[in-house]
């Protein structure tokens, strides 16, 4: 993504914020809360469940749809948790729920320190990046032991044919495929990288049955080859750095 369309992107967010406004909300619907973020919370747990407490920053939180759930489901493994955005109206909205320690940050170039946390997350954040490659070295630099994200899937042809409409040029859409996210995470100090698809979501004017439209994602999960037309990827990255060792 060019430095125009960075601009333009953190533009739109700036106005969402001011008013109010949810992009998932908006283009899922209900689906958003009875399916995805749900279901964002359980990859999540599943990677991070075997952890002890750990410090946790999230880098694009938005809203903090995530970070409020992950905070009222209180997992074991999140000891705390610092949520960041991009543009400072985020920062301060994310404050104004409760999270003092929130951060206006640039994923690419956070403000935090080497190993400054145990964990770095992320939730459809990557693929609105001016340089995706710079945001997978920010997560590994700053996190000791694990890296998790939520991303969009450039081998589906349905996410490359919403990515040529204007709702999602405007927020700066730009999807990858597995094998290029992996590439970003090909760093020194990671130990392995798994990637996998998850979810089939259609916009809500497209399939206006909630359950119709998740009995369809967790169907495709599983289909051998289809499956990878899903819309997201989960992306699990382990480190192995010298700090960590005992």
């Amino acid at each position: 993504m060019g430095e125009k369309s960075q601009e333009r992107m953190v533009t739109t967010y700036r106005e969402r914020y001011a008013a109010a406004w949810s992009f998932r909300d908006h283009w899922f619907g209900d689906v958003t809360w009875r399916y995805i973020l749900p279901n964002y919370y359980r990859w999540t747990d599943a990677f991070l469940r075997d952890l002890p407490p750990s410090s946790v920053v999230e880098l694009g939180a938005g809203d903090g749809e995530m970070t409020d759930i992950i905070h009222a489901r209180r997992p074991a493994w999140c000891a705390s948790i610092t949520p960041s955005d991009v543009v400072e109206t985020g920062a301060e909205r994310l404050r104004a729920k409760g999270y003092a320690t929130a951060r206006q940050a640039d994923a690419c170039a956070t403000p935090f320190a080497d190993d400054a946390f145990d964990v770095a997350i992320t939730y459809d954040v990557m693929h609105h990046v001016a340089d995706p490659a710079a945001m997978a070295r920010e997560m590994v630099r700053i996190a000791r032991t694990r890296v998790f994200l939520i991303e969009a899937n450039g081998a589906s042809l349905v996410r490359r044919l919403l990515e040529l409409t204007d709702t999602y040029r405007r927020v700066g859409e730009n999807s990858y495929r597995p094998g290029e996210y992996r590439r970003f995470f090909t760093l020194p100090g990671v130990a392995r990288i798994d990637i996998d698809p998850l979810q089939f979501v259609p916009p809500r004017f497209l399939s206006p049955v909630v359950p119709l439209t998740i009995a369809l994602s967790e169907a495709l999960q599983h289909v051998p080859v289809l499956r990878w037309q899903c819309s997201g990827v989960r992306i699990r990255v382990t480190l192995d750095k010298p700090s960590t060792r005992p």
